[in-house]
């Protein structure tokens, strides 16, 4: 099963191509529309998240959390359009909040899959959506 990671980076579409399956598309099979909002995503990422950012407990130089809560409703709609790939998401705003605990870090756990059942349910998308 081709795998696709959602994430925001610098130089980025606002993805990867996760493997060899995957790579062998060269890009995703992804309809113009979303790819263009996956890429204005990542722009965002780009124009507005500086690396020192992170380390703003406050979180007043970049809004991980509503900049997150978009990427995420992104993922679900890859997922909806490749529903027989895997689908993962890297979320930034957990990556943030997990990152205030150097000692403990452990970059894993901001990276979680996208699941069918996840794609197609209702609300923020958070915790509580994902255990219906």
């Amino acid at each position: 099963m081709a795998r696709i990671r959602i994430v925001a980076d610098y130089c980025s579409a606002g993805y990867q191509l996760a493997d060899e399956e995957a790579r062998r598309f060269g890009a995703p099979p992804l309809s113009e529309a979303l790819a263009g909002r996956l890429a204005s995503w990542n722009a965002q990422f780009e124009d507005r998240c500086h690396p020192l950012d992170y380390e703003d407990v406050t979180g007043s130089r970049f809004d991980f959390v509503a900049f997150a809560a978009e990427g995420l409703e992104l993922a679900r709609a890859v997922k909806r359009e490749l529903p027989g790939w895997t689908v993962t998401y890297w979320d930034e705003a957990l990556d943030w909040f997990l990152s205030r605990e150097p000692r403990s870090y452990d970059p894993a756990r901001a990276e979680y899959e996208i699941t069918v059942k996840d794609a197609r349910a209702t609300g923020l998308g958070g915790a509580a959506d994902r255990s219906r």
